[in-house]
């Protein structure tokens, strides 16, 4: 214990010898051996407890200490070299906050894009790898993709067409998101087409079960096909033909659109080996 005592007076000694240029410069290798330390070692062997657990609380909140660690490595920095220099930290930090208002009012925009960012990685609605569907900012390139990672300000998809997109968090959190991946079951799928009335229904709803369900990918039993109508609510006349819907469920929802495709190229080969009439335009008079 003496020489442990020993031992701290003499580093203390030693430290108040050194030029305040050497303290500062010496505080902020420290500073930043401790933040490596801490995001490759610590929080990587976190990172490896938390994967093995059910829970998925110690996952949000690893990454969100990954998000915020180089924050705080700055902020500790800061404050010990003003004090290795005699700054007083009080005044600083009222001066600091007086200065982050008229910052805040400046960037409100990329304020509100941490603040959603920071609701984004503690409540989670969605996670680095979900199939994800944005139905508000999607538009040409589409809305389905794969979320690559959740930063503070800006949110990484890779969407269905190999495209890298940064959302702001402040626009991804006002959008409408459908995750596809957070629960298990299957996603029902479906398609609209439509026949001749001269077409039996229980024909055509015979064979589009079988059309469907030979489609590698479809879970079987699961195709169901329905009449949807026959009148234009909005148009207020009959329609050209009678309007079904098929659905069925995937195995795997990634293949949505693949699947989409096939299925319909397995309806029309069907519309034509049993000569089921499609619906037609009527030809308006001149």
């Amino acid at each position: 214990m003496e020489t442990l005592n020993q031992f701290s007076q003499d580093f203390l000694t030693f430290w108040i010898s050194l030029p305040s240029l050497v303290q500062s410069l010496i505080a902020v290798v420290a500073v930043i051996i401790s933040f490596y330390l801490g995001r490759f070692v610590l929080l990587r062997r976190l990172e490896l407890l938390a994967s093995k657990t059910d829970n998925d609380f110690d996952d949000r909140l690893i990454h969100f200490l990954k998000q915020f660690l180089w924050l705080v490595a700055l902020f500790a920095g800061l404050i010990w070299v003003l004090k290795i220099n005699g700054i007083q930290v009080g005044p600083v930090l009222a001066g600091a906050g007086i200065f982050g208002i008229a910052i805040g009012l400046a960037a409100k925009e990329t304020l509100a894009d941490i603040l959603a960012g920071i609701f984004l990685i503690a409540d989670r609605p969605i996670r680095i790898g979900d199939r994800i569907m944005i139905d508000k900012i999607g538009r040409h390139w589409g809305g389905w993709g794969d979320v690559v990672d959740i930063g503070l300000r800006r949110t990484t998809i890779r969407n269905t067409d190999g495209v890298i997109v940064n959302y702001p968090n402040a626009v991804l959190a006002s959008s409408t998101i459908k995750n596809f991946s957070i629960d298990p079951q299957p996603v029902r799928a479906r398609i609209r087409f439509q026949t001749d009335y001269r077409a039996d229904p229980a024909v055509v709803k015979a064979k589009t079960i079988e059309a469907i369900e030979k489609v590698d990918g479809i879970i079987d039993g699961t195709t169901t096909v329905v009449i949807r109508s026959i009148w234009d609510d909005d148009q207020g006349h009959m329609l050209s033909g009678v309007l079904y819907e098929a659905r069925y469920r995937l195995i795997d929802v990634t293949t949505r659109t693949t699947l989409r495709s096939t299925v319909l190229e397995s309806l029309i080969q069907m519309f034509h080996d049993n000569d089921i009439p499609m619906a037609s335009l009527p030809i308006k008079k001149v």
